[in-house]
């Protein structure tokens, strides 16, 4: 039996597994803000809520890529301990013990379910080039 040893090749392939992660984590956040988009866009034309400073609107963002349980997640609009200028959102989305929930971010989510399935589609085969 012959034998070969590859001097660097080991080196190379740790590499290459450097390499397919940045880009499997670059399609991953590519698609991820692509499925957000429609919500974001809904729940800045929603009228379940009053904005009269617009603050709320205009701070409604899409959030960094999460994991949990091994998934990957992007949150959008207010998150439960934002204690920034739009932290009433919060109040209008989950309600408090002195007013009812007018959620807006959940039915954006159900109301756009289908067409960010295929966003996210799209993005993914564009991702891996097919």
């Amino acid at each position: 039996m012959a034998e070969m040893e590859l001097e660097g090749f080991d080196e190379l392939l740790a590499r290459f597994d450097d390499m397919s992660k940045n880009v499997a984590n670059k399609i991953t956040k590519n698609v991820l803000e692509a499925g957000a988009e429609p919500i974001l866009e809904d729940v800045k034309e929603t009228t379940k809520f009053r904005d009269m400073s617009g603050d709320l609107r205009e701070g409604l963002k899409i959030g960094k890529i999460k994991t949990k349980n091994g998934g990957k997640y992007i949150e959008i609009g207010i998150e439960k301990g934002d204690l920034s200028k739009i932290f009433y959102g919060k109040f209008i989305e989950w309600g408090t013990s002195q007013q009812a929930e007018r959620p807006f971010l959940q039915p954006a989510l159900e109301k756009n379910k289908s067409k960010i399935k295929e966003i996210m589609l799209d993005e993914l085969r564009k991702g891996l080039g097919l």
